[in-house]
């Protein structure tokens, strides 16, 4: 029991000393910081638009490319210009890299094939669990014309 009561009394005396120890807010290490802190902290006039001043003294990554950023030569770019620049660079880089790998594949004879299309209702439950659930195919569409059947013995009716 007295273990106990120690216990207790140990964040009391022991705040003081624990205090000075703490970092401040300002030394603490933050981390990345978004793309949108980085804008914010550019643009001085706060009105959402970067010139290429503010990119060239706060925000130097937009500022090497600002001529791409900004597409309608308006003087500045938004946050939304960016996000599109930077969308555009990236469906870029995956389409080069595609081409590159579907250019070795050619080469080396590989034939990737063409993915099946196949026309489904409903899922149908198999037997074994009802985890497992393989989709059911419908039905080929029906061509052609029906025609009346034709008399066995030949003969017209009429």
């Amino acid at each position: 029991m007295r273990l106990f009561h120690a216990l207790l009394l140990i964040p009391l005396f022991g705040a003081p000393a624990l205090a000075g120890t703490t970092a401040s807010p300002a030394t603490e290490h933050q981390g990345r910081r978004s793309a949108a802190d980085h804008f914010a902290d550019a643009n001085t006039t706060r009105d959402g638009h970067l010139t290429l001043d503010q990119a060239t003294s706060g925000y130097k990554s937009i500022a090497k490319s600002f001529a791409q950023i900004d597409v309608n030569h308006r003087g500045y770019v938004t946050m939304d210009d960016i996000k599109a620049w930077r969308a555009a660079k990236k469906a870029a880089r995956q389409a080069s890299k595609h081409a590159e790998s579907d250019a070795t594949d050619a080469a080396a004879g590989v034939v990737r094939p063409i993915p099946a299309t196949q026309r489904w209702t409903r899922a149908k439950a198999m037997n074994t669990s009802t985890d497992m659930v393989a989709p059911a195919p419908m039905a080929a569409p029906r061509m052609g014309v029906d025609l009346p059947n034709a008399p066995v013995d030949g003969r017209q009716h009429s």
